[in-house]
Parts: C-alpha cells; structure tokens; sequence
C-alpha cells in the first residue's frame, strides 16, 4: 500500500503543507519548503517514499501548467519596452555568467555535459521569486525593480531557447543544430499563426462561460506539449510557447487566475519530487554546493554592475539589481530534471543544482530586505575607491534661485508636479537618483541634478538652502533607506529657511509630522476621498458629465515626464 499513487500523493501533500507552514513563518519562498518536504520523506531523509517515479510523473503536468502560466505572463508587448538596457545587460548576463559557471564547474572537477548543465542553470534568475520579494517591498515600479524584471523578461525568452536545443546536445552537429532550430521557429510560427487567425474566434464564443474558457486553454497547451514532442522539444517548451502566444489576448488574465489552483497543486508535487531527488552523497557535495552558491551571488555582480554603469544607469542601479537576481531559478529545476531524462547529467548534478538554489533563495530573500542599506555601502565604498556614480559626470549645478521650488523625487507625484508647476511659470529644481529621468526634465530646460535621497548629505550639495518650497514628493512606500519623517528632520535640524512639504499615508502619522515641524502634510487617501466627493456632488447635480469630458482632454493634454 506504501508504494500505492494515493498514498504518495496525499503524504507529499501533507508534508508540503507543513514544510510550507514553516517557510512562511521563516519569511522565506514556500518553494523552498516544498523542496524541504521532499527531502524529509524521500529516500535522503525519512524513506517514506523510496519509489518517487509515479510523483515525478505527476509533477510533469505541474510543470506545463507553471511554464503555461510563465508564459501567459511574459507580455511580449511589455519585452519590446523593456528598453535597450534591459536587452544588454540580460543577454551579457546570461552568456557572462554561463561562461564563468562552465569554468567553476571545470575548476570542482566537472567536465563535458555536467559542466555545461551546471554553468547554464546558474545563469538564470528565479522570477517567481523575484517578483514576489519585489512586490511585497513596493518596488516593483522603481528604477531597479524594472530593470530586474526587463532582465527576467530576457532570461526567459533565452530559456526558451535553452529547452529548445537541449535535446540534441548530444549531437550538435551543425546540421541537427539548423533542423532543430527550423522545428522551434516552425512550432513558434504556428502557434502564433493560430493564435492570430483561430483561437481569438474560439475564446470569444466560450467567452461567456468560463468552465468552456479554461477548458479551451488548457487544450491548446496539451496541443502544443504534444507538437513540441512530436518535434522532439520538451514538454516545456511547448507550454510555455502556448502561453506567450495567446498572452496579449483579453482573456489571459482570466486564464491565469482560473488556472492557478490546478498549478499550485501539480507544481507542489513538482516541487516535492525534485527535494526527494536530493541526494548529498558526500560532504563533498554539499560544500561544492556552498561554492557554486557564492559564485552565483558574485557573478550577479561582477556581470550586472559594470553592465549598468556602462549604460548609464549609476552604481546604486546596477548594485540594487545584482541583488535582486542574486539566485539561482526555478528554470534551473527545469533544464535539470530534463538533462536527467535525457540522460545527459547524473542524479549528483541535479542534487547540486537544487541544493545551490535552496541556498541562494534563502541568502537572497535577506538581502532584498536589507538590499538598500547594502546598496549605500557599496557605492559609499565604490566612490572611496574613486569610481563615482555614472550620474555624477554631468549633474553638478549651480545652486537654485532663492524663488526656486526644489521637488525631491520625481516619481508619479512628482512627475505631476513638474507639470503643472512648469504650466504656471515656476522655476523648479528636481532631485531625483533615476537617469532616465534626469535626462527628460533636462530636454525640457528643466534644472535637475542627481541626489541620492537615502543619503541625506546629499541633499545639502544640491543647494536647499536657496529654495523657497521644498517639496518631498515621494511616500514612504517607495523610500529605500529614508522617510518622509528623517528628511523633515534632516531640513529642520539644519535651519533651513524654505517651506517644508511632506506626505503620509495615515492621518496619525501626518499629525506627527505636523508636531515636528512640517508646514504642510499631503496625505494622498484623504485627497483622493476628497476628489470622489466631489464627483459625487457634481452627479448629483448633472454636471458629471461635461466634467468628465473635460478631464478627458485635460489627460490627454499632459505631457509629464512618467507618462
């Protein structure tokens, strides 16, 4: 009975759930506590289950449905926006790092196809896991939050091409290489030419029931994991390419969410099923595992930082986004367990690849926490060293008129403000840390100069003491390193004459701000309250209406600097 699918199920399950109960409460991903839980009941830990084959099994459908949605997820519209600096600095990095891995790998005593698995499956990072560290720091909309994720974008489409060639490594003769890559174009081709022509007919005729819709995407990824083996790709590869083409259709959000149950339960027992193939055969092991993790973290690094500075990016950029990517990916799991397939690695590498992402997962979840505080570190070093920021070269101004309004933060208030204040006639000073836009308020005439807000001494070179409003137009959401509250106190404590603008958002902590000295809180809900009203008194009154068409053309009339 112990041997019996059920029994496997359910004890992979319950054990998950307990493993994952405990990641949380440790503030670490749950993939990790899913891994944990294999290797509790596998054959390296308790032996509940010895026979893992009919979970792997299992887990394979875990794994179309995770690259299904990875690939609903990858907005190709969004990768084409992703900017030239985001298409650099991921392929550099991904063919850096691949490099360097081959050659550590060399150095621990691998060779041939284990090296080459072993420095390809560190070159990429975990977007799962990135996104979400992002997204519950609020940073997902910062400079480095989107360039870590134009990076992603990247590393995926060259995933894509990675599981396209893998199953003819052993025979990478030019000629199988040229067929194999013909059969990828070919299968993309035609699921773009289906998702063009006849899906878009088909999902608008189910549209009105979302039983029909679900079932209708799944399908079309069987469709495609089915003509992806037929063409001798994995299964894999053909999901993920289901899913980045129908990505743009109306529906895929609905898709994703009707999906995402069906995915959480396969991919915990993909998840599971990779912890019961770890197996640490030797101390030896587990240290070579140790080292692959330091490289990982140093690579980023090495390849990401010179990458940002060269482009212009500034020291702070580059150091943030080599921290985020700063582990290994799920993707690794992927390309792993199919080398194991294909009988290309041995059961040892795979361990090593699962053990080095276990490590840098965790090691990397710590250091998005404390990823700015590194950050000023290292660039306090950096300049000691005497390589300043990228921004500096060219952002030393004179300081501003005595009538001029400083804004710190030129991020989506900000960017509103220089709007509407440039409208009026006044004469602005910005300060903001993103060159990006530091070169789009300088088109415009607009004085700007670079000020890292998280070192507030920065602030005193940019000339406040001229300023006759100072504006701080960035929430403590999106500081790194700062507040609202310890600028204030920054500007009162040096006596600086200006009127101080400040904004929180809750009403306790804006009266506090008012208590320690700031001439006006902004507090952007009770704004935002007061805005509704309004609209309500004018439907009230019949003039909705005529306003919302000239709010229309009012929109459409900006022109801010984040548009």
């Amino acid at each position: 009975m112990h041997s019996g699918l059920l029994y496997s199920i359910g004890l992979s399950i319950v054990a998950a759930s307990l493993m994952g109960y405990v990641a949380r409460l440790l503030r670490q991903p749950l993939l990790l506590g899913y891994i944990a839980a294999g290797i509790l009941i596998g054959p390296q830990g308790l032996k509940l289950i010895e026979n893992w084959d009919q979970i792997a099994t299992l887990s394979e459908l875990g794994l179309a449905f995770l690259l299904f949605i990875v690939g609903l997820e990858i907005d190709v519209k969004k990768f084409a926006r992703s900017g030239a600096a985001s298409g650099v600095i991921g392929t550099v990095q991904v063919l850096a790092c691949a490099g360097l891995g081959l050659l550590v790998a060399h150095g621990l005593g691998y060779a041939g196809m284990e090296a080459l698995y072993i420095g390809v499956a560190i070159s990429f990072s975990s977007t799962m896991i990135v996104v979400k560290l992002l997204s519950d720091s609020n940073q997902l909309d910062t400079l480095p939050g989107r360039i870590s994720l134009g990076v992603l974008l990247v590393q995926d489409v060259l995933a894509i091409f990675v599981l396209a060639v893998q199953s003819n490594l052993e025979d990478l003769a030019l000629g199988s290489l040229a067929m194999s890559f013909a059969a990828g174009i070919g299968l993309i081709a035609l699921s773009f030419l289906v998702s063009r022509y006849a899906l878009p007919r088909a999902f608008a005729q189910v549209a009105r029931s979302p039983e029909l819709m679900l079932v209708l995407s799944i399908t079309w990824c069987f469709i495609m994991c089915w003509l992806a083996l037929t063409a001798n790709f994995s299964i894999a590869m053909g999901s993920l390419i289901a899913g980045v083409s129908i990505s743009t259709f109306p529906y895929s959000h609905d898709v994703i969410v009707k999906i995402r149950s069906l995915r959480d339960f396969f991919v915990t027992l993909f998840f599971v099923s990779l912890g019961m193939q770890v197996i640490v055969s030797s101390p030896t092991l587990l240290l070579q595992g140790l080292l692959l993790s330091a490289f990982v973290l140093a690579s980023r690094f090495l390849t990401i930082f010179p990458l940002s500075y060269s482009v212009k990016l500034g020291s702070r950029v580059g150091i943030l986004a080599s921290l985020f990517l700063a582990q290994s990916s799920e993707f690794s799991l992927v390309i792993a367990t199919f080398g194991l397939g294909y009988q290309h690695i041995s059961r040892e590498i795979v361990s090593l690849i699962v053990i080095t992402l276990i490590v840098t997962s965790t090691i990397s979840t710590y250091l998005t926490g404390s990823a700015h505080m590194v950050a000023q570190r290292v660039a306090h070093l950096l300049e000691k060293a005497g390589l300043r920021s990228s921004h500096h070269q060219d952002e030393t101004v004179a300081a501003p008129a005595r009538e001029k309004i400083v804004i710190l933060g030129c991020h989506r208030l900000g960017s509103a403000l220089v709007h509407d204040l440039t409208e009026r006639g006044e004469q602005l000073h910005v300060l903001d840390f993103n060159p990006q836009v530091l070169t789009r308020l300088k088109r415009r005439g607009i004085s700007a100069s670079y000020a890292d807000l998280s070192q507030l001494d920065t602030l005193e070179r940019s000339g406040i003491d001229h300023a006759s409003v100072i504006i701080c137009a960035v929430s403590d959401d999106y500081l790194r390193g700062t507040t609202n509250a310890a600028i204030l106190r920054y500007l009162k404590g040096r006596g600086v004459p200006a009127t101080i603008i400040v904004q929180s958002n809750s009403v306790r902590e804006a009266v506090a701000l008012y208590e320690a000295g700031a001439d006006y809180v902004l507090v952007p809900p009770s704004i935002s309250a007061g805005q509704i009203i309004s609209v309500i008194e004018r439907e009230r009154i019949g003039e909705l209406k005529g306003h919302r068409s000239t709010e229309i053309e009012a929109l459409r009339a900006r022109m801010e600097v984040l548009q």
